[in-house]
């Protein structure tokens, strides 16, 4: 169960988080890379991406793939 939630207009809206163990959303994890972050220590870094109970296993596949779409 992943308890990153956004409340819009009274209506329950799933963000797109990538790491479910820290919460850490798709936009952050851009917004670290547009930042600077180049490879997927530094993003876990600045996010707290891939730092959780299951150690990148589930989100580290799909950050990698974002630092290669947002170069």
């Amino acid at each position: 169960f992943c308890r990153n939630y956004i409340y819009k207009k009274g209506v329950e809206h799933m963000s797109n988080t990538v790491c479910l163990c820290k919460g850490v959303s798709e936009e952050t994890i851009v917004e670290a890379i547009k930042n600077g972050a180049k490879t997927f220590d530094e993003v876990s870094e600045k996010t707290g991406a891939g730092t959780g109970f299951c150690h990148a296993s589930r989100c580290k596949e799909t950050i990698l793939k974002l630092i290669d779409e947002n170069k």
